[in-house]
C-alpha cells in the first residue's frame, strides 16, 4: 500500500519539481495549491490535485482525516517581500495562520515528518555570502512570518521532547496502564525522529 504524502504550494516552481522527485519513490502524492501564484499545468497527472488554501481550516481537517499523511512538505506561501509592508494582514493570514493549520493537523494525525521550507528573506539584506549559520535579521513582514513559522516547528519538537520526558516519569512511577501509555508514546517519538533523517536525505 502506497504511503500518502502532502505537498502544499505544489503548483509553484519548487513544489512541482519536488512532486516529480517524490514520484520516483512510488508515493501517493496529494498536491495542494490555491493557484494564486502557481499554475495547474505544472502538476503532473500522477498525483491527486486539490485546489484550496492552507488557510481553510475545515479543508485541512478534511484532507488530513481522509489521507492520513505520513509526510508533509510545506511549500505554500505568499511570497511578496516588497509588498508585505502594505499587506501585513494578508501576509500573516496566508503565511502564518496557514502554517498553524498544517502543524495542528499534523500533530493531531501523527504525521511522521513535517518539512518546512523557509526563505532567504529571514536574513535581510547586505549579508553576503549567505549561509544558514547567519543571524536572522528580517526587514519586512514576509521575513518575520517565515521566522515565526520556523519557531512554531521548534515548539513542536519541544512538545515531543517534553512528551518523552513525561513518558519516562510515568513509566517508572506510574501504574501498569500509565506504563503502557508511556511506552507507546516513547515508541511513537522514536519513530518520528528516526524518519526525520532519511526523509531529508531523500529531499
Amino acid at each position: 500500500m502506497k504511503e500518502n504524502v502532502l505537498v502544499t504550494g505544489a503548483a509553484g516552481f519548487i513544489g512541482s519539481h519536488l512532486i516529480r522527485e517524490l514520484e520516483k519513490y512510488n508515493y501517493n502524492i496529494v498536491a495542494l495549491d490555491d493557484l494564486s501564484g502557481g499554475y495547474r499545468i505544472n502538476i503532473t497527472d500522477n498525483c491527486e490535485f486539490i485546489e484550496g488554501s492552507i488557510t481553510d481550516e475545515s479543508l485541512m481537517s478534511e484532507i488530513f482525516e481522509k489521507y492520513k499523511f505520513k509526510y508533509v512538505y510545506h511549500l505554500a506561501a505568499y511570497a511578496a517581500e516588497g509588498l508585505s509592508h502594505f499587506i501585513r494582514k494578508f501576509n500573516y493570514e496566508n503565511n502564518l495562520i496557514g502554517s498553524i493549520n498544517l502543524i495542528n493537523e499534523s500533530v493531531k494525525h501523527n504525521v511522521e515528518c513535517f518539512v518546512f521550507t523557509s526563505s532567504i528573506a529571514v536574513y535581510g539584506a547586505n549579508q553576503v555570502p549567505m549561509t544558514e549559520e547567519m543571524t536572522p535579521l528580517p526587514e519586512d513582514p514576509y521575513g518575520i512570518s517565515d521566522i515565526i513559522e520556523f519557531l512554531l516547528g521548534c515548539v513542536f519538537l519541544v512538545f515531543l521532547a517534553v512528551s518523552v520526558l513525561l513518558s519516562i516519569i510515568l513509566f517508572f512511577k506510574g501504574n501498569v496502564q500509565s506504563k503502557k501509555s508511556a511506552a507507546f508514546l516513547v515508541l511513537f517519538c522514536v519513530v518520528l525522529f528516526a524518519s526525520y533523517i532519511p526523509l531529508h536525505q531523500l529531499a
